[in-house]
């Protein structure tokens, strides 16, 4: 399965600054550099045994939207209405 690179054409909101929060392995991660059309660089140094293929949680159940919202002045609500068509989406019936 080839990995998923998030990008503003995905969505993550091009204006977001360093220090962006991302969610690897249980700690948070800043975000560096310009988020580019199909890829956003993270500094992982500081997460021990972190691998290719490991999953990131760029907002979700550890990482509110609103809290991502604030680094690129914006709200959550932009940032959810904002993911594109090119991100799979996974359906879930509540049971």
């Amino acid at each position: 399965m080839q990995p998923s690179l998030w990008g503003y054409a995905d969505g993550y909101p091009r204006q977001a600054r360093n220090g962006t929060p991302v969610y690897i392995r249980g700690q948070f991660a800043p975000l560096v550099g310009h988020v580019s059309m199909d890829l956003i660089s993270v500094d992982v140094s500081d997460i021990s045994q972190v691998q290719i293929g490991d999953k990131v949680e760029l907002w979700g159940e550890n990482l509110s939207a609103n809290r991502v919202a604030e680094y690129a002045d914006t709200i959550g609500y932009d940032l959810i209405t904002g993911i594109s068509q090119r991100v799979k989406r996974i359906y879930l019936e509540e049971s």
